[in-house]
């Protein structure tokens, strides 16, 4: 059997309207996909802080938040490589300073959102996308 998998995916953060700036400007990053054992520890923390499904950063409290980031921060460097982000002196910002810095808190939290949704199976992964929607499942 062949399947589409891939461990990796580029990622342009919308985070202060970096997708909107000209591709050579952007900040990307390069997310892998996570370990079970993370992406369920990770979905357990949004579950309890209420936030669940697809939701955008800015509809989420920074009370909601604050737990997240507490307990799960520290996955973004293990899944996360940051590129094209500097400061105004032109000095590298590292994913290491995202999780560090508040100032990065709501790109913190957009991305540990996409590491789950990307690292989640949807419908189009489980099953046999091939069959037609009223098959009955072989016995």
């Amino acid at each position: 059997m062949k399947i589409t998998f891939s461990k990796t995916s580029t990622y342009v953060p919308e985070w202060r309207d970096n997708n909107l700036l000209d591709p050579s400007e952007q900040c990307s990053t390069v997310l892998s996909i996570m370990d079970v054992g993370d992406l369920l520890f990770l979905l357990d923390h949004f579950s309890e802080a209420g936030v669940e499904g697809e939701v955008e950063v800015a509809d989420v409290d920074t009370a909601q938040l604050k737990p997240i980031l507490e307990a799960c921060g520290h996955l973004l460097p293990k899944y996360v490589v940051l590129n094209n982000l500097t400061d105004q002196d032109g000095t590298v910002i590292s994913i290491e300073d995202i999780v560090k810095y508040p100032f990065f808190l709501n790109l913190s939290a957009e991305l540990l959102m996409k590491l789950a949704e990307q690292s989640s199976p949807n419908d189009d992964d489980e099953g046999n996308s091939s069959a037609p929607p009223d098959s009955e499942p072989a016995p």
